[in-house]
């Protein structure tokens, strides 16, 4: 992403991303498309989005849904920064107000979050490990 990119997503969205994002998606790494196995969607728009009209609609959506949608009788937290999803279903959050470099993944199974990476070259390296077991597990 470039630096216009993080400026639009931050315009369309109305609050400031957090420093540790912007630093990163300015070198986001290009060898994840790569890595993944080719019939899954793209991972630069899904699950570590690249693409600002995907984080702008991303976010949005979350913040549409009515109360108690994915957490009981209160809304998508707005310290939340959806980073990424998978297939529309599970979310990928980074919290973009407590300085905390972790990544979240919100199921829809069961509602819960989850700290999955802490910092986003560690959720880099989730995806990988994610679609090398994916791999193992179409190859039985």
């Amino acid at each position: 992403m470039t630096e216009a990119d993080l400026n639009r997503i931050e315009a369309a969205l109305g609050f400031a991303l957090p420093t540790f994002y912007r630093v990163y998606m300015r070198a986001y790494p290009r060898d994840l498309r790569a890595r993944q196995p080719e019939w899954l969607k793209r991972v630069t728009e899904w699950e570590f989005a690249d693409d600002p009209d995907r984080i702008i609609a991303f976010n949005r959506s979350v913040r549409a849904q009515e109360d108690g949608w994915f957490f009981d009788d209160r809304p998508w937290p707005d310290e939340l920064l959806v980073i990424g999803s998978e297939y529309d279903q599970n979310y990928f959050a980074v919290n973009r107000r407590s300085g905390d470099e972790g990544v979240l993944f919100w199921s829809h199974e069961d509602g819960s979050l989850s700290r999955i990476a802490e910092s986003l070259s560690g959720y880099r390296d989730w995806l990988v490990q994610w679609w090398d077991d994916i791999r193992r597990d179409n190859e039985r």
